[in-house]
């Protein structure tokens, strides 16, 4: 009998122990992560993470931005911290409906952005177009984690690889065909649209070079030229007929067309240019023009048999009759800026 009051008289004792205890409130884990690590952008692209794997942390978290570091040399990369000005849009661009750029700048302003920003609840990386100013390589990030049961510290939690964005590409790759005159009806020879080079947008009847020469305004100054150099005139460009209509030349996607003495200039709204609102209409973005028989001389032909291009092109001049040339070529502009496209016409002759 008395072992068992013993025990009785303990467990006050006890009890009142535990009520003096400190009871810690959630959990905030060591281990948090990203799905996507490394996690892949490309310049100038908008891109969402999906949020931290928060590993059982207690919600709500809070989650900043501490540091950047490029990976290979460890230092601090200040170029994500900075802000670049953009335009932003405050109601969708219509490439059919906004064709001026008072329509245009009705709908964007100018604001400032830094390429990296952290959704705070979610632990999102958000990376936007201002990624245009990051150097590709590989960076890490450090973050800082808050919630009701503390906050941490988490250094090189996730790999950032940014990938240089294209400047322009190739859709395909351009040509030069003779037509008659008086008639819809091509004059073909054997090594017509025949490419070359698609990734450089050479074929051998045309060869078309693009380079950018400046950030900005948004422009392509297209230049077309004959076999030896010489310039056409702007006004040697003409739509290409197509029954009652005609089809589609680059000034169908610009906002603004206009031309100097010896280049057609149009100006674009935004990348990627032609917009891809016209990829999905009849023959997607491709440029067709013609050039009527009083600006061409001569056009060329080919022996076949000796025909090894690009290394041995022998040309042979052909002028039996008076010849329109028609014209194709499908580029798309992926990255803001001012833009020569020249257009040489490798076996033509302007008169």
């Amino acid at each position: 009998m008395k072992f068992k009051h013993i025990i009785f008289a303990c467990l006050p004792l006890i009890a009142g122990f535990t009520a003096c205890q400190k009871v810690e409130t959630g959990y905030l884990s060591d281990y948090p992560r990203y799905a996507d690590n490394p996690l892949t952008i490309t310049q100038g692209s908008f891109k969402m993470s999906a949020g931290i794997i928060p590993d059982n942390s207690t919600p709500p978290l809070n989650v900043t931005l501490l540091d950047v570091r490029d990976k290979a040399t460890g230092k601090h990369a200040d170029v994500f911290f900075q802000e670049f000005d953009t335009y932003v849009w405050t109601k969708p661009y219509d490439p059919v409906t906004d064709t001026t750029f008072d329509l245009i700048n009705a709908k964007r302003s100018k604001a400032k952005k830094k390429p990296l920003e952290i959704l705070a609840a979610s632990g999102q990386l958000i990376f936007s177009d201002v990624t245009t100013n990051v150097p590709p390589g590989t960076y890490t990030i450090d973050l800082q984690i808050s919630n009701p049961r503390g906050t941490k510290q988490y250094k090189n939690i996730c790999d950032i690889i940014v990938n240089a964005q294209k400047e322009y590409e190739y859709v395909n790759a351009p040509y030069a065909l003779a037509g008659k005159t008086d008639k819809e009806e091509a004059i073909r020879f054997s090594y017509d649209a025949d490419w070359i080079d698609q990734l450089i947008g050479r074929s051998t009847t045309a060869w078309l070079k693009i380079k950018k020469v400046a950030n900005e305004p948004n422009q392509v100054i297209f230049v077309v030229k004959d076999k030896y150099g010489n310039i056409f005139p702007p006004n040697a460009l003409q739509k290409r007929p197509s029954g009652s209509s005609f089809l589609k030349t680059m000034a169908t996607f610009a906002v603004k067309t206009f031309t100097n003495d010896t280049a057609t200039i149009h100006q674009f709204a935004t990348v990627p240019f032609p917009h891809t609102y016209w990829e999905s209409q009849s023959n997607g973005i491709n440029c067709y023009y013609r050039i009527y028989s009083q600006y061409i001389q001569s056009i060329d032909t080919a022996d076949a048999r000796n025909w090894f291009p690009p290394n041995s092109t022998p040309y042979g001049e052909w002028n039996k009759q008076p010849v329109n040339l028609n014209v194709r070529m499908n580029t798309r502009i992926l990255t803001p800026g001012s833009y020569v496209y020249e257009l040489n016409l490798q076996c033509t002759m302007k008169k």
